[in-house]
Order: structure tokens, then C-alpha cells, then sequence
């Protein structure tokens, strides 16, 4: 794991924030939940997050695209479909609901040991 990265979780369950919170942070990892509702405080923010986790019925993909996040690692929650081929990357991880928070906590250290693209 790598210390200072930051992981933006976008609306989802106030329990997601808590337990990532409380795993990740001691080991460096800033925590930030935003809402869609917020959009305003998103847009102004500066820092690009380290990875970002999507719930898929809360259509937040669209969002983190305008943020020009579309590049940043992702972990999406969501029920059973087919993802699109054009949106999934080495990038991106999937989780089925119900998840557990051990595959989530596993994704996210997955994705953060990656090495980071340059664009």
C-alpha cells in the first residue's frame, strides 16, 4: 500500500466510507465520500483521487468522466450486467451486490499496487 493515496467514494452507503475509513486510513489512505448532490464541491476540488468507487445504480460514471476522472482506477458495485466493452479496462474492477467489504478492501489494494499510467 502505498501512503497519501486518496480514494473518493461516490454516494454508496455511509457503512462503505466507515469501513474503508477505518481499514485504509491507518495505513495512510485518505477516505472521502461525496454525493451527487455535492457536484458543486467536486467540481472545485483539485486533487485527482488515486481510485475511485462507483456505485452503478447511483449513474455516477457520467460524473467522474465530466471531473475528467475517467482515467482514474475504479471499483463499481452494482447488480448483474453485462459492462459495456468500451468502459472496462485493466483499470477496473467489478463487484456484484450483495459484496462483501474484504473483496472491496482486496480491489482497491489490487489497484493502488499498480503501477500508474502517465497520460
Amino acid at each position: 500500500m502505498v501512503t497519501g493515496q486518496h480514494i473518493v467514494v461516490f454516494d454508496g452507503l455511509n457503512e462503505t466510507e466507515e469501513v474503508l475509513k477505518a481499514v485504509l486510513e491507518p495505513q495512510g489512505c485518505r477516505v472521502n465520500r461525496v454525493r451527487m448532490q455535492n457536484r458543486v464541491e467536486v467540481s472545485g476540488h483539485q486533487e485527482t483521487p488515486s481510485i475511485i468507487i462507483v456505485h452503478d445504480n447511483d449513474s455516477t460514471e457520467s460524473t467522474t468522466n465530466q471531473l475528467g476522472w475517467n482515467e482514474v482506477p475504479k471499483v463499481v458495485i452494482g447488480s448483474v450486467k453485462a459492462s459495456k466493452p468500451e468502459n472496462t479496462t485493466a483499470s477496473t474492477r467489478f463487484l456484484v451486490q450483495p459484496f462483501q467489504y474484504a473483496e472491496l478492501i482486496d480491489s482497491i489494494e489490487s489497484l493502488l499496487q499498480q503501477p500508474q499510467s502517465t497520460h
